[in-house]
């Protein structure tokens, strides 16, 4: 069924924009991974079966390759439901968030008793689909819209993939909160009716595996190293043969005299791949660079059963022997591993003021291992295991993450306090918004280069995992001084304001190491102007100066700084402020007066009880819409008097005048009550609080 105009505007509030989720692979070669791939298909068809299938595999054995062809099979059968890779170089756009928001508008796309729940529930507005609470999330637009959808035709019953959950988080890993708060979401899932499939790939990390040790689940599990099942090695085999078979025709080795590679040879890189694909695919990348027969050799030499770090070493030794270019491969790739978005190579050049031919020239040396020819990315991230692992990498090529990183911060600032400037598009008028201004996209993609424009939203990223470093510190006070105002309007064309505040807030904690007064004291100058005018600015990139500036209050540090060269627009006469409001937020959602609230332990989240007998979890930092991030929580019959967060901050204690005290789930944000008690007679509780160091709560009548 089509989507109506009115629908596809609805759900467009549901759709992450600019983000790409799709597999980046082709999938599997035609006649391999029969086994696999049928039993897949057994277990989806099998409406019984637990509703959650784990395809198991140590990197490189071909995981994303069968997701990818299970993705064509099940569209090619109208069953796909949704599909999600996660790619750990893309990790900042490729959230949980993003995940669960994907699922629920492929989902609402793809069959209509699910769109209508789901436009249901964001014509109400009263959970913001960009909420952070993922639990929040996924019972509004997954659960509940699935849960609605119980008499789908059994032939359309959606199956959703998700590929690379080990990637979910980027670097970090399972260290990342994107990844703690994902894998705590897919517990969800099984809990849905078991026709609802879903497809998770990853290897066995320690937090998926304690995730699946206690969720019922459908195992799948490729074999790889010393251990190998027949039906693997028969398909690297025929791999091997068909591209050993074209690059033997394109050298003239495929005559019957030459008879390259023989049969034996094949049997060897058979043994030799144990079962991975990812060491095939390299090995052939590898040889078929020039003087195959030669490279082939260097590959033999290794003669070790599964070793992928071996053929890297060789592709490196092969590639690079000079000092220059060795230390042109650090810069680079380093670059390429820690960098928070997809850039080209032409716009890394820039990044980095690197010459564009020697950066192309790094690239070429790794075509083996890496893509360059588009938005540069590794084949397969065992590369990046091995560059970054010192004990396992090529002496002399091993990247250090915290040098390189510094790389980036000082070439991000270089970049924002050499190209920065006032009126970067040269937006001639006042009068008008940013979106009726017409020719704005072409002007903004003609003054503000690609490396610009990366430096300007991930500059505090990398400047947060940089050590104290007084040439860098320098470069950050000239930005703040210099060049913060010509930011915005990068952020207000770029339609990023709303990222301004929380980098900010970065900023802020970063500089607090350095205990400069002045520079802390500006910086949350900074981070204020942002909060408070953040809409003007998102509207209108000329009222930065206009509707802005001139409004700041007298004490204002971003005001001492900018406003005699830049404040000579409006200007008020009489009153106006002489320090920032003390007002903050304004949080709307209760029926009824406001009895109790309480601050997490994080300052994170309010939480308030009310005479309307509930509780709401507030977002505490943007109090914007959708602030509510957990609730109405529901079970008291009379007003709520006193509400506190334990002091780890994972439960609600609420005590009322129907004298029980409940304890509520706060991490979940869930209706759910943990325990509930009843001691007094009535009024109950004037206050509840933990007090410091205490893991009981106290009760005052």
């Amino acid at each position: 069924m089509r989507l109506s105009r009115e629908e596809r505007i609805i759900l467009a509030e549901l759709k992450v924009k600019g983000i790409e989720c799709g597999s980046p692979l082709q999938g599997c070669m035609k006649g391999t991974r029969k086994t696999i791939l049928n039993e897949i298909h057994s277990w989806a068809a099998d409406l019984n079966a637990p509703n959650i299938l784990w395809l198991k595999g140590y990197p490189g054995v071909g995981k994303s390759a069968i997701a990818t062809e299970v993705v064509d099979q099940l569209a090619a059968l109208g069953r796909l439901g949704s599909s999600f890779f996660f790619q750990r170089q893309k990790a900042a756009d490729l959230t949980p968030q993003a995940l669960w928001r994907t699922v629920a508008y492929d989902l609402s796309r793809r069959h209509s008793s699910v769109r209508k729940t789901v436009i249901l529930q964001l014509e109400e507005d009263t959970i913001n689909p960009t909420t952070p609470n993922l639990e929040t999330l996924f019972r509004h637009f997954i659960r509940e819209p699935l849960m609605k959808s119980m008499n789908m035709p059994k032939a359309r019953l959606p199956v959703v993939v998700i590929d690379a959950l080990d990637e979910c988080g980027g670097l970090e890993g399972q260290h990342s909160a994107h990844r703690e708060a994902l894998v705590k979401s897919l517990r969800n899932w099984s809990q849905l009716p078991t026709k609802f499939k879903l497809i998770v790939t990853s290897r066995g990390e320690n937090d998926i595996e304690q995730l699946f040790s206690t969720t019922e689940h459908h195992l799948i599990e490729i074999l790889a190293g010393n251990i190998v099942d027949s039906q693997s090695s028969e398909d690297i085999k025929i791999f091997l043969m068909d591209a050993l078979r074209k690059i033997a025709a394109r050298y003239a080795l495929s005559s019957p005299q030459m008879n390259w590679p023989d049969a034996e040879t094949i049997d060897l890189l058979v043994y030799m791949a144990a079962g991975l694909f990812i060491w095939a695919q390299t090995v052939i990348k590898f040889i078929s660079l020039g003087q195959p027969k030669r490279r082939l050799n260097q590959v033999l030499e290794g003669r070790a059963k599964g070793n992928i770090d071996y053929v890297y070493d060789q592709i490196l030794k092969t590639a690079f022997s000079s000092e220059d270019d060795i230390e042109d491969f650090h810069i680079v790739i380093g670059a390429i591993i820690l960098i928070k978005a997809p850039v080209s190579f032409t716009c890394l050049a820039h990044l980095l003021s690197m010459d564009e031919f020697t950066v192309e020239h790094i690239c070429i040396r790794l075509q083996s291992v890496l893509e360059y020819h588009n938005n540069l990315h590794f084949y397969h991230q065992s590369f990046v295991d091995f560059l970054l692992d010192r004990n396992r990498c090529t002496p002399g090529f091993w990247i250090e993450q915290d040098r390189e990183n510094r790389k980036l911060a000082f070439s991000c600032l270089k970049v924002l306090n050499s190209e920065l400037r006032f009126n970067i598009c040269e937006v001639e008028s006042s009068y008008v918004k940013n979106v009726d201004i017409p020719d704005l996209t072409s002007r903004a993609a003609k003054s503000i280069s690609p490396h610009l424009m990366y430096s300007s939203l991930w500059w505090v990223s990398h400047l947060t995992e940089t050590r104290s470093d007084t040439e860098i510190f320098g470069h950050v006070q000239d930005f703040m001084r210099k060049r913060f105002l010509f930011w915005l309007e990068v952020l207000s064309i770029s339609k990023r304001v709303n990222l301004g505040s929380q980098m900010l807030l970065c900023l802020v904690n970063w500089i607090r190491t350095y205990r400069q007064a002045d520079a802390t004291e500006l910086a949350r100058d900074m981070q204020k102007f942002v909060a408070t005018f953040a809409g003007v600015i998102s509207q209108s990139v000329t009222h930065i100066y206009v509707s802005a500036l001139p409004f700041l209050p007298s004490t204002s540090s971003v005001r001492r700084h900018y406003a005699r060269e830049y404040g000579h627009t409006v200007r008020v006469a009489s009153g106006g402020l002489s320090d920032w409001p003390a007002l903050q937020l304004v949080l709307l959602g209760h029926t009824s007066a406001i009895s109790s609230v309480a601050f997490s332990p994080d300052g994170n989240r309010i939480v308030s009880g009310s005479r309307d007998q509930t509780i709401l979890v507030w977002d505490a930092e943007t109090g914007a819409t959708g602030a509510v991030v957990a609730g109405p929580f529901q079970g008291h019959s009379s007003w709520v008097t006193s509400v506190a967060f334990s002091p780890d901050g994972n439960s609600i204690v609420s005590g009322s005048r129907d004298g029980m005290i409940r304890v509520w789930n706060a991490v979940s944000c869930e209706n759910q009550v943990w325990s509930s008690f009843r001691g007094h007679a009535e009024c109950l509780t004037n206050n509840i609080n933990f007090p410091p160091g205490f893991k009981y709560a106290t009760v005052n009548l």
